[in-house]
């Protein structure tokens, strides 16, 4: 997923109150979402809790499982990562599984877009490249650490067995820049990020806007340097939340609970009112218990997301903040940059290193795991401290000096693997169907799917299914996803939010933002505008080169309208938005031509997405549906897993996360404590609803280490 800052980008961070600024810095970043997983669970999944509860007393007062361990025990649906991520845990465990994926590659929603001329031994060519899907990683959040841990994991697999040449390493990604560009309401030219604190960028009345002059004034008062009053709103719509939270997590949420059934564009109209300003309050801006006028709710939607996006869940948009504060150095509070990373090369090698491994016999092991685990600061290494230092980061994506190393253990030696098939690509399956009198009675799934050799039934005593929700609904006579389906989880697959998303990779043969930046060496972040393309996302490489690619991004109702357009209106309407944001550039003289079908995406009519490029749940979704996506079907053989079955929606780790609870039930319902102990030693404990104590989780490590 991907926001502007969750601030007005004009907005200077020496104008934050100082109390948030301290409430920010003391918050235990990364934990916020966990805890949410387990509150709305806890208090909102009453039938979730019974059902699990339920499911697996009945397995162990039932049919025992007669199986062969050296046939598949599980069908895994899409191979994108929730399903790759669950079958290596499946891999490492020593249980058999196979998967599908319906398209001619692996990742799902990570994917890759190479111009034909791309040569990656060729300086002037190797930066052709962009990603579709998704682009950066946040390097030092700590729910996000699974992502650089399983990349660490696989490469010493990789390693071990001669294949080097797939290893996936982290380059730096630049997500912001001083000099980045900035255009609004036809201003008379484009500024950058540094000189926009205080500019109304045309908002105002008095330059053809509509909002009141004391909103996009520069004063002082209440702080120690100007700032836009307009800037100020989402520090104080935050601030409450944070220092609840700070106080206390049932505190905290117990508040955010409270406006659940808010939209984030709802709570800002209907509750917030001027007088929570506080300090910032003015009486030009009307009565103290008046709401936000529509206006000014406008341009902090417009800023700071994107056309409609203030629609989905004010609870989403509050907990998006402790995303991006993850992304800081938590090993230095004074140090307040964004660190994110993205794929050396493109973000594709990451799932096809993860398809290369998932198809040899041995995979991770848990000494490689434990190891992972420690370089990237998820545990602590030998010396008893946390550090940070992955074995697969390139020199621009080197750590500050702040943060200390880590002290990991040496894997175990290990042989090399013989190869053995489980990822198995342009296979559709077109339904799923449980029979409870499958092997002997204990029950199972029929999968229905279509390869090259025609139509044909599979049978597994488990399924995982990681479809977007949109793709249940897949168009083939005669298969119904949704056959026998619970109520609550028909309805969650049908009503779960998802978010269209449009990108598009223009290739130039000049990179003019390069030679008009000050930070060609090191990226320039992203240029934002009103127009339809509402992003350009600057490369975080290649400036060596002479020519480059442009990214624009959009999402919510910008995407769905650019992705209306026809393939060629798409570019043409990105060209526009360009020459908007570089008025002095004859953008048309630089571009390297029109490519049919081939230079834009548009996520929206993806059809192995299904209608979205990623959940974003609506008001009232994260304590209706989401404990029921979470649930097992058809006593415990169906799982859902997706980064719709998270809380981290829109990023990879909601993927693992998914997955990871998915086989977590499963080896609940076959009662193997064994196995889930190894799994907890091996990846982690990560953020799913039914998990055990952190406690547990370090005294089984010593155990293990010792």
């Amino acid at each position: 997923m991907s926001y502007l800052e969750f601030r007005s980008p004009a907005q200077p961070d020496n104008t934050s109150s100082e109390a948030l600024k301290k409430s920010t810095l003391e918050t235990a970043k990364g934990s916020i979402k966990r805890a949410f997983s387990d509150y709305v669970v806890k208090n909102h999944g009453v039938r979730y809790l019974k059902q699990l509860k339920q499911q697996r007393q009945k397995a162990e007062e039932g049919p025992k499982l007669q199986w062969d361990d050296t046939t598949p025990l599980v069908g895994i649906v899409g191979g994108g990562f929730a399903g790759m991520y669950a079958g290596l845990i499946l891999q490492s465990l020593g249980l058999e599984f196979e998967i599908f994926e319906a398209s001619d590659r692996v990742g799902g929603r990570i994917d890759t877009w190479y111009s034909k001329n791309y040569d990656p031994n060729n300086p002037d060519q190797a930066c052709l490249y962009g990603e579709v899907g998704g682009m950066r990683v946040p390097q030092f959040s700590a729910d996000m650490l699974p992502v650089q841990q399983l990349t660490i994991a696989l490469n010493t697999v990789l390693t071990r067995n001669g294949l080097s040449d797939q290893l996936v390493n982290w380059r730096k990604f630049y997500y912001s820049s001083p000099v980045q560009r900035l255009r609004y309401n036809n201003m008379k030219g484009p500024i950058e990020a540094k000189d926009a604190g205080l500019n109304p960028l045309n908002f105002d009345t008095a330059n053809g806007g509509d909002i009141a002059e004391v909103w996009l004034t520069p004063t002082s008062q209440g702080c120690s340097a100007p700032y836009l009053p307009i800037n100020m709103i989402l520090d104080k719509v935050n601030q409450p939340f944070i220092e609840g939270i700070n106080e206390s997590f049932k505190k905290g949420f117990e508040m955010l609970m409270q406006h659940d059934d808010h939209s984030m564009w709802s709570y800002l109209s209907n509750v917030f009112t001027l007088g929570d300003l506080g300090e910032y309050y003015q009486p030009a801006m009307g009565d103290k218990t008046d709401h936000l006028p529509y206006s000014v709710i406008s341009y902090l939607e417009t800023l700071n997301v994107g056309t409609g996006m203030y629609s989905v869940s004010f609870v989403e948009m509050v907990i998006a903040v402790y995303d991006w504060g993850g992304s800081k150095n938590p090993y230095d509070k004074a140090d307040q940059n964004i660190y994110m990373v993205t794929v050396d090369k493109g973000m594709q090698h990451f799932p096809d290193a993860c398809k290369t491994v998932l198809n040899l016999q041995d995979g991770v092991q848990i000494t490689d795991g434990i190891a992972a685990q420690q370089l990237v600061g998820m545990i602590p290494g030998q010396n008893g401290q946390k550090g940070y230092s992955p074995s697969n980061l390139t020199a621009d994506a080197a750590p500050p000096s702040t943060v200390p190393k880590a002290d990991p253990i040496v894997p175990a030696p290990a042989p090399a693997s013989p190869a053995k098939q489980r990822v198995f690509n342009n296979t559709k399956v077109n339904a799923l169907r449980y029979d409870s009198n499958m092997y002997s009675g204990y029950g199972g799934m029929q999968v229905d799917l279509t390869d090259g050799q025609g139509t044909h039934t599979k049978k597994y005593p488990f399924v995982i299914s990681t479809l977007p929700n949109g793709n249940y609904i897949n168009g083939s006579l005669g298969g119904d996803f949704f056959q026998s389906l619970s109520f609550d989880k028909a309805r969650a697959l049908r009503e779960c939010n998802y978010m269209p998303s449009f990108k598009a990779f223009i290739t130039f043969n000049d990179q003019f933002w390069a030679k008009l930046g000050e930070r060609q060496d090191a990226g320039l972040g992203v240029g934002t505008s009103d127009r339809p393309n509402r992003q350009i996302v600057y490369p975080s490489y290649g400036y060596e080169a002479k020519g480059g690619v442009l990214q624009i991004y959009c999402w919510a109702q910008d995407a769905e309208r650019m992705g209306a357009l026809g393939d060629q209106e798409r570019v043409n309407e990105c060209l526009k938005g360009i020459q908007y944001l570089y008025p002095e550039v004859d953008v048309q003289a630089a571009f390297a031509g029109y490519d049919p079908e081939v230079t834009t995406k548009t996520w929206f009519w993806d059809n192995h997405t299904g209608g979205g490029a990623f959940a974003l749940y609506k008001p009232g979704q994260f304590k209706n549906l989401y404990p029921s996506l979470l649930s097992p079907e058809f006593d415990g053989h169906l799982n859902l897993a997706g980064e719709c079955c998270s809380v981290h929606h829109g990023w990879i780790v909601g993927a693992l996360d998914s997955g990871y609870n998915a086989v977590f039930n499963i080896l609940k319902q076959m009662n193997r404590e064994d196995l889930i102990t190894q799994m907890q030693e091996t990846w982690g404990v990560l953020s799913y609803p039914d998990i055990d104590s952190k406690a547990k989780q370090t005294e089984q490590l010593s155990a293990y280490l010792s």
